[in-house]
């Protein structure tokens, strides 16, 4: 992505988890950006398959994973650098 949407918020934009100013903001800058509009298509996408996961899948014995888990996602946080700062 070359602009100042962060993949959380676009996940937190498709999961309905932001404030209704937040959801106009981004809806529209979504609907304005090829590059977003692809990332909130993926992320529904990698949601749906989630959900088709048998329950047993999801709710596991997880306490091997966690720490591969965590590490993975610190990994990822690091690659995408720091948070751009907020629009004036």
């Amino acid at each position: 992505m070359t602009c100042e949407q962060e993949t959380t918020e676009l996940a937190a934009y498709v999961m309905a988890a932001l404030d209704p100013g937040e959801t106009v903001r981004v809806d529209g800058h979504v609907r304005a950006c090829p590059g977003c509009a692809g990332e909130v298509d993926e992320i529904r996408t990698a949601l749906a398959a989630v959900r088709l996961l048998p329950d047993e899948e999801l709710l596991g014995d997880w306490s091997g994973k966690l720490a591969e888990l965590r590490e993975t996602a610190v990994r990822a946080a690091l690659a995408e650098g720091p948070p751009a700062p907020p629009p004036r």
